[in-house]
């Protein structure tokens, strides 16, 4: 299970978005006050939740599947992995395009996908779902 701490910053009926702060896996290092790497965000979480049971300015854990993630990565890098690499092969191979034409069209191949990407995100958005429990 992901876990996330987060505050409630609004709720509107049962809709509720919790802010939380993503950190990067050097966040944690000793090393990061001297290093540029190391960030952190705030995100805003869009979880139902039916019960009325929450308020705003509460802490609370946001929890996700971790196959929410894995299917996240797949999504965002290696499914555009796999069309930038193919078409890649496709123009030098079949098409017999220079290294900088099939370069430029396997770029261009992914603006495709990206806009299904786009248009398919409130759909996709039902695979994405989180839950929010109290803090202990």
């Amino acid at each position: 299970m992901i876990e996330h701490e987060g505050i409630i910053d609004k709720i509107i009926g049962n809709h509720i978005s919790v802010r939380i702060l993503q950190q990067s896996a050097c966040n944690a290092c000793h090393a990061k006050g001297a290093c540029m790497a190391a960030d952190s965000k705030e995100k805003l979480i869009d979880v139902f939740d039916y019960t009325g049971s929450f308020r705003e300015n509460e802490r609370v854990i946001i929890q996700g599947k971790v196959s929410m993630g894995y299917k996240a990565v797949l999504w965002a890098f290696l499914l555009p992995l796999v069309v930038l690499v193919t078409m890649l092969v496709f123009t030098i191979s079949v098409w017999n395009f220079s290294d900088t034409e099939a370069a430029i069209s396997s770029i261009l191949a992914l603006v495709p996908y990206y806009i299904a990407l786009y248009m398919l995100r409130n759909k996709m958005a039902d695979s994405f779902k989180f839950t929010i429990k109290k803090t202990d």
